[in-house]
């Protein structure tokens, strides 16, 4: 029988809970699952795949990813291949001055959480309020690419958490697509433009792709886990 190869885990922090856990590096078999994803091209697979990898490197088990909201899953991932394949990543972007395709650099332990101060609850009126969160991985995989404006309201279905109404919590989760459609399709604009504050505030994972331009020092800040896939 062939010798097992020990993996050394190492320390990082899930952002949201300030949690500390130990996660192991990425293997050959994940590299595979990663690989097999990127070729697909598909997002749904791009996104499972993530998951999976993820869920396979943590050790402790007791932790469910699926349940940590969308942003720290790219931090997670962003530490993964830190540790797997190394600090720095060679990327194309578009210089936004001259709209020109460069070589940029990217130092992936510059990656920070941005993150705004804003309140959780929205005041739709005496009675009622929404209490809001951010919504997971897989809740974020089922958003719409087609147009903008049917991407807002899918992400703000997966904002709510709970509608406080006359002393009585409703929560959203256990309701259809058509029920959660109908409820928010009766709010008024005010209420909408509420939500947007906090879809706009939502944390995000972000870092600096730099190059040079002659001697001038150009850089243009990265969000999205596909600049990191």
């Amino acid at each position: 029988m062939l010798p097992k190869i020990q993996t050394a885990v190492f320390k990082t922090t899930i952002p949201s809970l300030n949690r500390e856990i130990l996660m192991r590096p990425f293997l050959v078999k994940e590299e595979k699952i990663l690989l097999m994803a990127k070729q697909s091209g598909e997002k749904d697979q791009i996104f499972l795949a993530i998951k999976q990898v993820i869920q396979n490197c943590i050790v402790d088990d007791s932790l469910d990813i699926s349940k940590l909201p969308y942003y720290d899953i790219e931090y997670l991932f962003i530490q993964l291949r830190i540790n797997s394949i190394g600090d720095f990543i060679e990327i194309e972007v578009t210089d936004p001055e001259s709209q020109e395709r460069v070589k940029a650099t990217v130092d992936l332990n510059d990656v920070q959480v941005i993150s705004k101060d804003v309140s959780n609850k929205i005041l739709l009126n005496e009675t009622t309020a929404l209490i809001m969160k951010y919504p997971t991985l897989d809740e974020i995989s089922k958003v719409t690419e087609e147009n903008d404006v049917q991407a807002f309201f899918d992400t703000l279905k997966y904002c709510i958490n709970s509608v406080f109404h006359e002393d009585q919590t409703y929560e959203f989760f256990g309701y259809s697509d058509q029920e959660k459609t109908d409820f928010i399709d009766s709010l008024t604009v005010k209420n909408i433009e509420q939500s947007k504050d906090f879809i706009s505030a939502m944390p995000s994972v972000e870092v600096q792709a730099k190059w040079k331009e002659g001697k001038k020092d150009k850089s243009l800040t990265l969000k999205g886990i596909n600049n990191f896939f």
